[in-house]
C-alpha cells in the first residue's frame, strides 16, 4: 500500500500511475469503438444517434462517477488522518446515497420523451434513441458503484486490480458491442446495453475483492450510521463534484443542440472527434485522479507542502503528454478519424471531426491546469470552486452556442472547446495558489509565494 503522505520514488509513482492510465484509456477506448462498430455494422445516422444523445450521457456521469468521486475524497481524507472508525462510517454513507441515486436513475427509464425533447434531438432520431436511453439510465447506478470501489481501492495505493477489472470491463463492452450489433442485429441500444452488462459484472468483481482484504472488511464491517456531520460533509462534497459535471453538460448539451441541426455528416464526423478527444486526454485524467488522492490525503496529515510537491510534478507529468499531442497531431488527427469513420465517407465528415479535434488538441494544456487545479481544491476541502467552475465553464458552452454559433457557424462550435477549457483553467490556477498560501500559512505560520 502506497502513501502519499510522504515522498516516493519515481519508480513506486510510475507503477501507481501505469495502471491508472491504462484503465482510463482501455475503459475509454470503447467510446470510439462502439462509435465505428455502429457505424460499420449499422450507419452513419447510428453513429449520430449516439452523439445526438452524448449530452445526457454526459449528465448521467456527472451524476454519478463525479459524485462517487467526491465521496471518495471524504473517504481517503479519513485515511490521511487514519480514523478506522470515522472512514468506516464515511464509506458506508457513501454507499447508502450511490444506492438510492442508482434506483433514481432507473425510474427515469421509464420517461426518456421529456430529455429527448432537451436535446432537439431530431424526429427520425427518437425511436432508436429512446432505446439508447433507456439502458444509459438503468445503468447509470452500477457506473457509479464502479467508481466508488474502485477510487477507494487506488485511495489505499492498490491501482493494479481496479486497472485489471476496468480493462477487462472495456474489453467486454467492445466484444459484446461487436456480437450485439454484428451478429444479434440489435440495433444502436446494443451500445449502451454492453455498458449496462459489463459494470455490473465490474462492481461486483471490485466488491469481492472489498471483502477478501482486510482494511475492505473493515469498511464493510460492523455496519455504521453516518453523523450529521459525516452526511454533511460528504454531500457537500459529492454534491459540489457532480453539480459541476452537471452544469458543464447543461452547457454541453446547448451546444450539441446546434450540431443536432447540421447534417448527419457533421454529427457523426463531431460524434467520432469526441471520442478520440475523450481518449487521448485519459492519461491526464489519471493525473488528476492522483492529484485528488494526493492532496486528500496530506491536507489531512496536515502536510500542504507534500500536497503542493506532488500536485506540481502531475502538472508537469501532464504537460508533457500535452506537447506530444500537439506535435504529433498532423499525423494522428486525421488517420485516426479515416480509421474510425471507415472507407467511403465524405469529405464533409471527415473535416468536420478533423476540425473539431485539432482545436481541442490544442486546447489540452488548459485542460490540464482545469482538471489538476479543481481535484486538488477539492481534495484539499475547497468544495464550492467546483460550482463556480462548473458555472464558468456552463456560461462558455451557453454563450458559445447563443452568440457565437449564429454568428460563426461551426467554426464557433470548434473554437468553443478552447474557451470553456480556458477560461474556468486560468480562474483556477489563480484559485489554487491563493488556497495553497493560506493552507502554507495555517500549517507552517509562515508567508510563501507559488509558482516561481
Amino acid at each position: 500500500m502506497i502513501r502519499f503522505t510522504e515522498k516516493i520514488s519515481g519508480k513506486k509513482l510510475g507503477l501507481f500511475l501505469l495502471p491508472l492510465m491504462l484503465s482510463a484509456v482501455f475503459q475509454q477506448i470503447y467510446e470510439p469503438v462502439s462509435a465505428a462498430v455502429a457505424g460499420r455494422y449499422l450507419n452513419e445516422e447510428a453513429v449520430a444517434v449516439i452523439g445526438a444523445c452524448s449530452g445526457w450521457s454526459g449528465v448521467v456521469e456527472s451524476l454519478f462517477v463525479h459524485m462517487t468521486t467526491g465521496f471518495s475524497i471524504c473517504i481517503n481524507r479519513q485515511a490521511g488522518l487514519k480514523d478506522s472508525g470515522k472512514m468506516r462510517s464515511v464509506f458506508q454513507t457513501a454507499v447508502k446515497i450511490t444506492l438510492f441515486l442508482t434506483f433514481g436513475s432507473m425510474l427515469l427509464a421509464l420517461f426518456t420523451e421529456p430529455f429527448m425533447g432537451l436535446a432537439n434531438i431530431p424526429e427520425w432520431m427518437q425511436p432508436e434513441a429512446r432505446r439508447y436511453l433507456v439502458w444509459l439510465f438503468l445503468g447509470g447506478g452500477f457506473w457509479g458503484i464502479q467508481n466508488l470501489l474502485a477510487c477507494v481501492i487506488q485511495g489505499k495505493g492498490e491501482s493494479t486490480f481496479p486497472s485489471i477489472v476496468m480493462i477487462a470491463s472495456a474489453v467486454a463492452q467492445t466484444a459484446m458491442s461487436v456480437v450485439l450489433l454484428g451478429m444479434l442485429g440489435v440495433g444502436v441500444e446494443g451500445v449502451s446495453l454492453a455498458v449496462f452488462i459489463s459494470q455490473g459484472i465490474s462492481s461486483l468483481l471490485l466488491f469481492l475483492y472489498l471483502c477478501l482484504r482486510d482494511w475492505g472488511r473493515e469498511l464493510i464491517c460492523p455496519l455504521a450510521g453516518g453523523t450529521p456531520g459525516i452526511w454533511r460533509d460528504i454531500l457537500e462534497s459529492g454534491t459540489a463534484k457532480s453539480m459541476m459535471g452537471i452544469m458543464t453538460n447543461i452547457g454541453y448539451i446547448a451546444v450539441q443542440r446546434c450540431v443536432n441541426l447540421y447534417s448527419v455528416d457533421v454529427i457523426a464526423g463531431y460524434t467520432y472527434a469526441m471520442s478520440l478527444m475523450n481518449l487521448f486526454m485519459q492519461p491526464l485524467c489519471a493525473y488528476a485522479i492522483a492529484a485528488n488522492i494526493m492532496s486528500a490525503q496530506n491536507v489531512g496529515s496536515g502536510s500542504p507542502e507534500m500536497a503542493f510537491y506532488y500536485n506540481r510534478k502531475m502538472t508537469v507529468h501532464s504537460l508533457y503528454w500535452c506537447a506530444g499531442y500537439v506535435l504529433l497531431a498532423p499525423v494522428w488527427v486525421p488517420s485516426l478519424m479515416r480509421l474510425l469513420a471507415g472507407p467511403g465517407v465524405s469529405a464533409g465528415l471527415l473535416q468536420a471531426g478533423n476540425s473539431w479535434l485539432y482545436v481541442a488538441v490544442a486546447s489540452y494544456p488548459f485542460l490540464v491546469v482545469l482538471m489538476i487545479g479543481r481535484n486538488a481544491l477539492q481534495g484539499m476541502g475547497y468544495y464550492k470552486v467546483l460550482l463556480l467552475l462548473g458555472f464558468l465553464e456552463m456560461a462558455a458552452r451557453f454563450f458559445s452556442a447563443w452568440v457565437l454559433v449564429p454568428l460563426m457557424g461551426y467554426t464557433a462550435v470548434c473554437l468553443n472547446t478552447a474557451l470553456v477549457w480556458g477560461l474556468p483553467g486560468l480562474t483556477v490556477l489563480w484559485l489554487y495558489r491563493k488556497r495553497m498560501k493560506e493552507a502554507w500559512r495555517d500549517a507552517y505560520g509562515e508567508e510563501r509565494v507559488f509558482g516561481r
